[in-house]
C-alpha cells in the first residue's frame, strides 16, 4: 500500500550542499559520521532494541559498512531504531541538531555534509521501530542544483511495525577507495569505536567483516620477590576554560607500551566514548610530554583519556584549541604524566628482538631514504663509472648456508638506468666472536650484506629502533662505498682513501634526503 508523498525543504538552497565535495575530510572520519549515528541511535533507544534484538534474533547492534568498487558504491546500514518523519527531516535538513545534543550527534552537520563529501547521489531508506511507516528520501547534489530546486520528495510506505533499520546509500563516489586506503580505514575505525566494540553490544563490520581492535599491552616489569610492577594508572584533572568558574574534566589512564611502538604509542582522546584525535600512526604526541624526535617516550608512552564536555570542531577529528586551551592542557597533562615519562626514557627492554619483523620494522625509515628519487639520482652519478671488477666469492655451499640459517633478507633496491641493484641484508643469528659484517657481489646487480646479531657491537643496540634505522644506514653505506670504490678500481685493489671519501658522500647524501 502507498502512501501519501511527502516533502522536505532543504534550506539554504541546494548549491550549498555542493560544496562539502571540498571539506577536508580524512575517508574514516566521513564514515564515522555515519557510525556516530547509528551508535547514538543504538543508545538513546537501548531498552526497546534490547527488547526486539530479543525477539528478532539479532542479539546486538550490528552496523555494516559495504563497498563495491565496481559499482562505486558505498552502503551503511544498521539494525538501530530507525527514524521518524521528524528524525529524517533533521538528517537531511542543515543547521538541524537534535533535541538532545549531549551525545554523539549534536550539530545537525554530520551526514548530509560526509554524504555530500563521498558523493553526489545519497539516498536514506528508514523505518523506527513500532511505528509501520518506511520513509525513503533520495538526494541528487547536481540535479537539484540544475532545477534549482529546494524540495526533496520523501516516500512513505506501510511497513512491519517490528522492522528497524536505516540504509544509507551512496552512489558515484568522487574518489574511489583502493585496498591500502581501506586498509587504512578499517584500521582507524577499530580505533575510532574501540570502546563500542569492547562493550560486546556493538558490532562494525566493513563487507560483512567485523572489525576489531587489541588493546596495546602495558609494562610489567619485575621485582625482586616474584613481585610485578604493571605500568598503567588512572589519571584525573581538569583545565579551566574562559573563565577560572568553569573546568573541562579529564579522566583516564597513562601507560608504559611493551613492547615499544614508534607508530601505536602516543594518547588517544577520546570524546562521549569514541576516539576524536589519535589511533594508529595517530597518537596525540605533544613535544612538552613526549620530546623532539624519536624518543623512547615517544615508542612507549600511550593511555586513553576522555574529554566528554570539551568542545570539538564541526568535523569532529580535532579538539577545540581555541584561546591557549591546548597550552594548558599540555600543562595539565605533563604534571599528570612526570613519573611515566621518566620511566619510559629510561627503561631499556633486555630480550633482543631479532626476528625479521623486528628488522623489517627499522627498516621503514631507511627504505624511504635510499629508494627517495633525489638520493637515485645523486647515487647515479657515482655509479656513472665502469664496470667494477670480479671480487672473491664464497664458496657455494657455505653461502647456502648462510642464507638457510638467517632470518632474511630484508630487501632495499635501488633503481638504476642500466638495471637496480639490490641490497639484501641477512641477520645471522650466529657466535659472538663470528665477524660482525661481511659482504658478498654474486652478481653485477645484487649486494648481499650479512651481520652477526650476536656479535657484542649490537647487543645492546637491538632493543632501540631508533638504533636500528641508524645501523642499517650506516651499513647500507657502508656496502655502497665499497661497491662504488670497486667500480672505481683498476686492479682489483681499494684504496682506503678512496673507499673513506666514497662513504662520506654516500653518507652524507644520505642525511640530506627526509624519508617521505
Amino acid at each position: 500500500m502507498h502512501k501519501e508523498e511527502l516533502t522536505i525543504n532543504v534550506r539554504p538552497p541546494v548549491s550549498v550542499y555542493s560544496t562539502y565535495r571540498r571539506l577536508s575530510y580524512q575517508p574514516w572520519y566521513a564514515i564515522a559520521e555515519f557510525v556516530d549515528n547509528s551508535t547514538q541511535n543504538y543508545y538513546s533507544h537501548k531498552n526497546e532494541l534490547l527488547k526486539a534484538f530479543r525477539k528478532d534474533g539479532s542479539k546486538k547492534c550490528v552496523i555494516d559498512i559495504e563497498y563495491d568498487a565496481q559499482k562505486n558504491r558505498l552502503v551503511i546500514r544498521d539494525n538501530c531504531n530507525g527514524m521518524d518523519i521528524a528524525e529524517l527531516h533533521r538528517a537531511v535538513q542543515l543547521n538541524s541538531p537534535p533535541a538532545d545534543p549531549s551525545g554523539r550527534c549534536e550539530f545537525g552537520m554530520g551526514l548530509k555534509t560526509a554524504a555530500c563529501w563521498f558523493g553526489r547521489k545519497w539516498k536514506i531508506e528508514t523505518t523506527r521501530l513500532g511505528s509501520g511507516e518506511r520513509y525513503s528520501v533520495f538526494m541528487d547534489v547536481d540535479e537539484l542544483a540544475h532545477q534549482g530546486s529546494e524540495l526533496l520528495i520523501v516516500g512513505s510506505k506501510t511497513a512491519n511495525p517490528n522492522e528497524h533499520y536505516t540504509i544509507l546509500t551512496i552512489d558515484d563516489v568522487y574518489k574511489p577507495m583502493h585496498s591500502k586506503t581501506i586498509g587504512r580505514i578499517k584500521e582507524q575505525l577499530s580505533s575510532m569505536y574501540r570502546l563500542d566494540l569492547a562493550s560486546g553490544e556493538i558490532d562494525i563490520k566493513w563487507n560483512n567483516v567485523p572489525l576489531t581492535f587489541t588493546p596495546p599491552n602495558v609494562l610489567e616489569e619485575d621485582r625482586p620477590g616474584g613481585k610485578k610492577t604493571i605500568w598503567k594508572k588512572d589519571v584525573k584533572f581538569g583545565v579551566s576554560w574562559e573563565s577560572e568558574n568553569v573546568r573541562l574534566p579529564v579522566h583516564g589512564w597513562i601507560g608504559i607500551r611493551d613492547p615499544g611502538s614508534q607508530r601505536d604509542a602516543g594518547f588517544v582522546l577520546l570524546r562521549r566514548g569514541r576516539v576524536i584525535l589519535g589511533g594508529p600512526d595517530r597518537g596525540y604526541k605533544p613535544d612538552e610530554v613526549f620530546g623532539q624526535g624519536k624518543t623512547f617516550r615517544s615508542q612507549r608512552l600511550i593511555g586513553e583519556l576522555h574529554m566528554d564536555e570539551w568542545p570539538v570542531t564541526q568535523a569532529k577529528d580535532m579538539f577545540d584549541w581555541s584561546g591557549g586551551l591546548e597550552d594548558k592542557f599540555i600543562e595539565a597533562l605533563k604534571v599528570a604524566s612526570k613519573d611515566y615519562m621518566e620511566k619510559a626514557e629510561i627503561y631499556r627492554k633486555k630480550q633482543l628482538p631479532t626476528t625479521k619483523k623486528d628488522m623489517q620494522e627499522a627498516a621503514t625509515e631507511v627504505r624511504k631514504i635510499f629508494e627517495n628519487k633525489d638520493f637515485l639520482k645523486a647515487i647515479r652519478a657515482e655509479l656513472a663509472v665502469p664496470t667494477p671488477l670480479p671480487s672473491g666469492k664464497r664458496e657455494a655451499a657455505d653461502l647456502k648456508k648462510i642464507i638457510a640459517e638467517s632470518d632474511g633478507p630484508i630487501t632495499f633496491t635501488l633503481q638504476q638506468p642500466k638495471g637496480n641493484l639490490v641490497f639484501k641484508i641477512y641477520w645471522q643469528g650466529a657466535i659472538s666472536d663470528a665477524s660482525w659484517m661481511s659482504v658478498e657481489y654474486p652478481s653485477e646487480s645484487e649486494i648481499l650484506v650479512y651481520l652477526n646479531s650476536k656479535h657484542p657491537f649490537f647487543e645492546k643496540y637491538l632493543g632501540n629502533s631508533e638504533m636500528l634505522e641508524l645501523i642499517q644506514k650506516f651499513i647500507l653505506a657502508l656496502a655502497l662505498a665499497e661497491k662504488i670504490a670497486r667500480m672505481t678500481s683498476s686492479d682489483g685493489k681499494i684504496d682506503p682513501g678512496d673507499f673513506r671519501n666514497y662513504m662520506n658522500r654516500v653518507l652524507r647524501i644520505a642525511s640530506e634526503i627526509k624519508g617521505t
